[in-house]
Order: C-alpha cells, then structure tokens, then sequence
C-alpha cells in the first residue's frame, strides 16, 4: 500500500512592546486515505496572550515577577484511518465454487467520508513570584471532536457489518 500526504503550512506572528503576542497560523492538507473528491481539508488557529507584568502599572509589585493570560482556539485534522477505505476491496482464495478459487468482496466503497475535525480551545493565567521562583498557571481547555471516522453499523442482511464514515456527533472534552 502507499500512503501520501501533503500539507502546506503558514504562520504569522505580531509582538507589539512586549505585552501583546499575537499568532495565527493555516494548513491545507491532503491525504490519499480519502477518495479524490474529500483528499483536503483546511485548519486553522488563532492565539493571543498579553503579558500584563510587562506594564508600568506592575512594574512596581516587588513580588510578581510575571504574568501573563493568553488564549488560543484552532482546529486539527485527523486521517489515522486504513488505506484504500473509501475503495471495493475483494478476498482471494476465502471461498471455493466447484473447486475453483473465486474472489469475495469484502469491504464496501465510500468516497464521500472525510476529515474528521478537532476544535480546541483554551485560557490561560501564568503567574510568576520572586523573580520566578514560585510559578503558577492555571489552564481551561474545550475540546470538540466532530466527523468521527469509524465504521458506522450496517444490518447483517447487506452482507457487510460496516462501511467507514464520518459520525454525525460531537465528542467535547
């Protein structure tokens, strides 16, 4: 089997005084695990932190050393499926008819699934004391899972168990 993928990366960073980071970044990628019309996907994010400490009005607190809050939200793309899915496959040699090996299929096609996505966000506060001896952060994330790939469920009657798809559910951590 052979496996391809390709992606195309850009990222642009913007550092005003020392206090306001800002980041954005974008993906095109591709993957030969989906049929040709599905092969890319578009990702993204966005990250921005200001680092408060870096102000005059805290320069004068003695103890604090560094802060910072900062947040990001983006999207990833997810292909870890097996080659070939969105392709009939056949067996060979598994059933005999009148003596003779014949070929059975064994996988249904689907060329319409695509990447699944994962949508992250997070917020966060840095704090350092005594000239960072002590340091502190504190992080909330929300993470999204959407167009699962899996092998959705088919009635027995089809002759197969299942065909890969993309799930319509969400799966949030």
């Amino acid at each position: 089997s052979q496996y391809r993928y390709s992606a195309l990366f850009s990222r642009i960073n913007f550092n005003w005084k020392d206090m306001i980071i800002l980041n954005m970044t974008g993906r095109r990628d591709g993957s030969s695990r989906f049929g040709p019309d599905r092969r890319f996907g578009n990702f993204g994010s966005v990250g921005i932190g200001w680092i408060f400490s870096n102000m005059e009005l805290f320069e004068n607190l003695s103890f604090l050393s560094f802060g910072k809050i900062r947040s990001s939200y983006g999207t990833t793309g997810n292909d870890q499926i097996a080659d070939y899915g969105f392709l009939d496959s056949y067996s060979y040699g598994v059933d005999n008819y009148l003596n003779q090996v014949g070929l059975r299929p064994s996988r249904l096609a689907n060329p319409d699934y695509s990447w699944e996505t994962n949508r992250k966000f997070e917020v966060a506060l840095e704090l350092g004391f005594l000239e960072d001896r002590i340091f502190l952060s504190g992080s909330y994330y929300h993470n999204r899972s959407t167009d699962q790939l899996v092998g959705y469920s088919l009635p027995a009657i089809t002759g197969f168990t299942s065909v890969q798809a993309n799930l319509p559910a969400t799966v949030q951590n």
